[in-house]
């Protein structure tokens, strides 16, 4: 009897270390996921800058292996060096916005994600600053939360920037175009009269083929010498010659359109010899926005079917700016909508959405259109694949947490059949060998019952590494505990014959 007993309290340590064994797996199946941290940080994370000049933050997620499919984070911003010029998400990995980057009362934020999951370092935003006042100024994360897989915090320490705003630079003063003694010389015939002007330049209408909304044109260009006078002009006629002449000769003028258009400045140049060829610069005026319209539409399945067309009869449509919930969201060139004037607005979020649309013309005229509220249907790609997920992970978990509870409480069983012994050898024979088998039968029925989760799993698309890992530990642990656990029933039975 006494042999007995040593045997049996050698398989029940074996069986409390099969105990902690699983209780230790369970834990693998909490902690795995848990095992990145992914962080926020800054691109650049410093430098110096000039005083009223702009420069570019961008804000980046590094996930550290961890597969990140959203993010959200509130930024702060020194306001009394700094000032955010523009906040956009210009080649952002996210495609998927709750709420796209925007700043207000010194705080820049956003709330988004991608239906790719993110494992590299990726731009979510990008802050335009300029530099308010001189001295050091930070930015940092108040706030921010990183999700991956079905939906675990992989949030790590996020990293701020600390930039140093200098003195503006001085541009040095221009040298002044020496002026040339007038001549007292009686032009005469048979000398080389001057060149047309090879180079005319206008510093409110820079480039000849672009609209401006301005009607005040500058003008500058060069006094070669032997120039005694010039000639000036401003017309609408391409080939039209200049009616004002100036000597000593001037290097610079100021002219007003008297409507919008094409114009011409023309000017010509004077030497002993007289008048040379009259050079041109055409400038382009626009100073009147595009057509009053109207914009309707029909929400759909995250997207809206909208319809809204302008016309601008001189510089012509530049572009459309979609403003969702008073925040531009889309930006559309004319010729991505219909003759009719049909666009598919896609990405947007389930719920009432509020539309409206600004047109601007090539020379920076808008005009705004009314505002419509469209019903949105449909569920966002991401918490489908995050309730997929929940459904498939959250029953093996449970399932392994049940099974661990009856296992401790079969092990309880034999425990206490062991104190009976002492009074009652037959029957705690008898009963050692049922709770074997009783044993023996659970076992099973847990084992198909997690083998059939386990091959659910073993399907699902898109499986990470961390749930691969997962499921490969727990087939090693049935296959352990079935050999463990028949070997010990298997010397009971020996034992109590």
């Amino acid at each position: 009897m006494s042999i007995f007993c040593e045997h049996y309290t050698d398989r029940v340590r074996v069986l409390r270390v099969l105990f902690v064994f699983f209780v230790v797996c369970a834990a693998m199946l909490v902690a795995v996921p848990n095992a990145f941290a992914a962080k926020f940080q800054l691109s650049p994370a410093s430098g110096t800058f000039e005083e009223g000049k702009n420069f570019s933050v961008n804000v980046m997620i590094d996930p550290e292996g961890a597969g990140v499919n959203s993010a959200e984070a509130v930024i702060s911003y020194d306001s009394a060096k700094l000032t955010v010029v523009s906040v956009g998400d210009d080649g952002s990995a996210f495609n998927l916005w709750v709420e796209e980057p925007e700043h207000s009362g010194g705080k820049v934020t956003f709330s988004g994600g991608s239906n790719k999951a993110l494992t590299g370092s990726s731009k979510i935003a990008t802050i335009t600053f300029r530099g308010k006042a001189q001295g050091a100024a930070t930015v940092t994360f108040d706030s921010g939360k990183i999700l991956a897989g079905a939906g675990q915090d992989v949030s790590g320490t996020n990293s701020g920037g600390s930039y140093t705003i200098g003195p503006k630079k001085v541009a040095p003063a221009p040298t002044p175009a020496p002026t040339p003694a007038p001549t007292t010389q009686t032009p005469r015939g048979g000398g080389i009269k001057p060149q047309a002007p090879k180079k005319i330049e206008s510093g409110s209408h820079e480039e000849e083929d672009v609209w401006y909304a301005t009607t005040t044109a500058s003008f500058v260009w060069d006094v070669p010498y032997g120039i005694t006078g010039v000639r000036t002009g401003f017309s609408q006629e391409a080939d039209g010659e200049g009616d004002e002449d100036h000597s000593p000769p001037i290097a610079e003028i100021t002219f007003d359109a008297d409507g919008d258009g094409v114009w011409y400045f023309h000017l010509a140049y004077q030497n002993r010899n007289g008048w040379g060829e009259t050079g041109h610069f055409k400038i382009q005026v626009d100073t009147s926005p595009p057509d009053d319209f109207e914009v309707s539409g029909t929400g759909g399945d995250l997207q809206a079917e909208l319809k809204f067309i302008s016309n601008d009869a001189l510089s012509g449509i530049k572009e459309y700016r979609i403003l969702v919930n008073e925040v531009d969201f889309k930006t559309v060139s004319p010729n991505e909508l219909s003759d009719e004037g049909l666009y598919i607005l896609t990405g947007l979020i389930p719920g009432d959405q509020k539309i409206q649309v600004v047109v601007e013309d090539n020379a920076g005229n808008v005009t705004e259109s009314n505002e419509i509220t469209v019903t949105v249907t449909g569920t966002l790609p991401g918490d489908e694949e995050e309730e997929e997920e929940q459904s498939l992970f959250g029953p093996v978990y449970w399932v392994s947490m049940i099974f661990m509870i009856l296992l401790a409480i079969a092990i309880g069983m034999l425990i206490y059949e062991r104190k009976r012994h002492a009074e009652e050898n037959d029957q705690i024979k008898r009963e050692a060998v049922e709770a074997g088998e009783r044993l023996v039968n659970i076992f099973d029925v847990l084992r198909e019952e997690i083998e059939e989760k386990i091959l659910m799993m073993s399907h699902k698309p898109n499986m990470t590494d961390n749930e691969r890992q997962i499921l490969e530990g727990l087939k090693g642990a049935l296959d352990i505990s079935e050999e463990l656990l028949d070997k010990e029933i298997e010397d009971v039975r020996k034992l109590v014959k």
